[in-house]
């Protein structure tokens, strides 16, 4: 939600400097793309935190539709991908800095490496959480949990 609020503050400040370039309305294009994109994605995870809360241990049937949920916010990796690989191209390839004030371009370059980051997170959480074991079998509780602290003490 903090990212949202963020770009669209940014998208508003910055919106006089986009139209003094040529290729402004790309870069319009991909704010309004990314904030549609991220929009979808925040009512994908309040739909999943909703249906979370549901049900008990012993009955999950209220909770039936979360798998379905998190395999669509998980496609919606593709187009998240896409479509920072294109703000990358457009930031860092084309010759938007040339005819673009530097603060629209260097605007533009900090939302897509953050969008990076975010992105590789966001995936390195789907693995861990996906696949708890680690595509392992352990037997003891004892070695699974020595697992799961090894893995924190990397994150931390």
């Amino acid at each position: 939600m903090c990212r949202l609020v963020a770009l669209a503050s940014v998208l508003a400040a910055h919106n006089d400097l986009l139209y003094q370039c040529e290729t402004g309305h790309l870069l319009r294009f991909y704010y309004v793309g990314t904030l549609l994109l991220l929009s979808i994605a925040i009512f994908l995870c309040i739909s999943i935190i909703y249906i979370s809360a549901h049900g008990t241990v012993a009955d999950d049937r209220p909770r039936a539709r979360l798998p379905c949920l998190l395999y669509v916010r998980t496609v919606l990796l593709v187009p998240d991908f896409v479509w920072i690989a294109v703000g990358t191209k457009w930031a860092f390839r084309d010759e938007a800095g040339t005819d673009c004030p530097m603060d629209a371009v260097a605007v533009v370059c900090s939302v897509v490496i953050v969008s990076w980051l975010l992105q590789l997170a966001f995936v390195i959480l789907i693995l861990l959480f996906f696949d708890p074991l680690g595509r392992r079998h352990l037997s003891t509780v004892r070695d699974s949990q020595q697992l799961w602290k090894r893995r924190f003490c990397i994150c931390c």
